[in-house]
């Protein structure tokens, strides 16, 4: 998920992703559930940076520069943990100054855009302090709308479960694989809106 505002700077991030049909129905229920919101709906732009010889994908590592709701961070993904259910890797991510400089300090470094994705993200929270690490994101994508949750496996499977879904309906992958599965045909290195609205 990758927004951890107050998250230290070394992580182990599990979580899943759950297509939505109803993403207003599935936002009202979380909230009913005591949630809030803790970052309104903002655009959010992601470039995922690479060598020219793909040897951090071929390793399965991330390296992204995200920019949303007026603040940017670079972050590091490691490959994911086994898991049937899960998607659990460690996250190593710091805020930036601006996204674009480091975006021209990579390049000068001699890393290159693999692939750029946009989406609307909206964040909500626990309503109540909790020991509970639960974090909800809505996300709209050019691709279809996506809830994800984050916290402890546990805790997921609970959060799951009240909003009706199972673990047959987590997802694992990330935005692209996702994009590369239902846009086989498409040779673009981009998932993005044409229009933002």
């Amino acid at each position: 998920m990758g927004i951890h505002q107050d998250a230290p700077a070394k992580s182990i991030e599990t979580e899943v992703k759950i297509e939505l049909a109803d993403l207003p129905k599935v936002r009202d229920r979380v909230l009913q559930l005591g949630f809030r919101i803790r970052t309104p709906r903002a655009f959010e732009d992601n470039w995922i940076f690479d060598l020219p010889d793909r040897s951090l994908a071929r390793r399965r590592q991330l390296l992204r520069v995200r920019s949303f709701a007026d603040r940017a961070w670079i972050t590091l993904k490691t490959p994911s943990r086994r898991s049937t259910r899960y998607k659990i890797r460690q996250e190593l991510e710091t805020e930036l100054g601006d996204a674009e400089v480091v975006r021209q300090l990579l390049r000068s470094l001699g890393f290159e855009p693999s692939f750029r994705y946009q989406k609307f993200r909206t964040v909500l929270e626990p309503a109540k302090p909790s020991r509970k690490k639960l974090t909800v994101t809505f996300d709209e994508t050019p691709i279809g709308n996506f809830l994800e949750i984050e916290g402890s496996a546990r805790d997921i499977l609970s959060l799951s479960a009240k909003l009706g879904y199972k673990p047959t309906d987590f997802i694992q992958d990330s935005y692209w694989q996702l994009f590369r599965k239902r846009r086989p045909r498409s040779s673009g290195t981009s998932m993005i809106f044409r229009r933002r609205g």
